[in-house]
């Protein structure tokens, strides 16, 4: 991708508090425009009057709306970073207990408001625009699946079994956790699904995943949907049979 170049007195403008302060507002700006108006209805002029700089300065730090869309997802991403640094990871935490717990992390972030609205502009801007998929590597600015990786790990040690791949156990686990809120939210306008919902909602699917790769024993083992607050909308009412 061509980049536009800069001088030394460019460079050192970025690293001044006033220069960043500005690229955080163009990053905000461009946010609001393009979940307004979609990536091909946004212009880089209507980002520049929406952070009250000039067009100049939005180029002096992105060379084009495609360097810009990627700025602001990467920098969602880094909030997904943060969530992973705190103290809900516990050292001494019980794999399973852990596992759930990264699954809900990845959870409340992928079913955000603001991760769901750029989502439907990567899906209705994909076939014209293939390298709106580069926001999905975002996810690389913290090593998710080396987190859930692990915790499979030691879930597998704790029983006495080993893992012929872990990250692909770990890539399988998150998609499996991720792709039905997400698809659900995307499609039916009244779903938000809440913190309990998506507690529950981690719990079962890393129960099910669990049962499925440990060593079979010969006992069949039921994993019943969870109690209370579970209100999926495509999920049959079975409880009462």
């Amino acid at each position: 991708m061509a980049t536009i170049p800069t001088t030394d007195n460019q460079t050192e403008e970025k690293r001044r508090p006033g220069a960043r302060a500005k690229r955080e507002r163009v990053l905000d700006a461009a946010v609001e425009v393009f979940l307004a108006n979609g990536f091909d209805q946004t212009s880089m002029d209507a980002i520049a009057a929406r952070a009250g700089v000039s067009k100049t300065t939005v180029y002096a730090h992105f060379a084009d709306k495609l360097a810009l869309f990627r700025a602001v997802v990467e920098r969602s991403g880094r909030s997904l970073s943060v969530q992973m640094d705190e103290t809900r990871l516990r050292a001494g935490q019980d794999p399973r207990a852990r596992l759930t717990e990264l699954v809900l992390i990845v959870l409340e972030a992928t079913t955000a408001p603001d991760f769901l609205a750029f989502l439907r502009v990567m899906v209705s801007e994909s076939v014209r625009h293939p390298d709106l998929s580069y926001p999905a590597e975002a996810a690389e600015l913290v090593d998710v699946i080396g987190l859930v990786a692990s915790a499979l790990e030691d879930e597998a040690n704790q029983h006495g079994y080993e893992l012929s791949d872990s990250r692909a156990f770990a890539t399988l686990l998150l998609r499996m956790a991720a792709s039905g809120p997400q698809l659900d939210a995307l499609l039916f306008a009244d779903f938000r699904p809440g913190r309990a919902l998506l507690e529950a909602h981690a719990r079962w699917i890393t129960t099910i995943f669990l049962h499925g790769i440990e060593p079979r024993t010969g006992k069949v083992r039921e994993v019943a949907p969870p109690a209370g607050d579970y209100a999926y909308p495509w999920l049959p009412d079975t409880r009462s049979r």
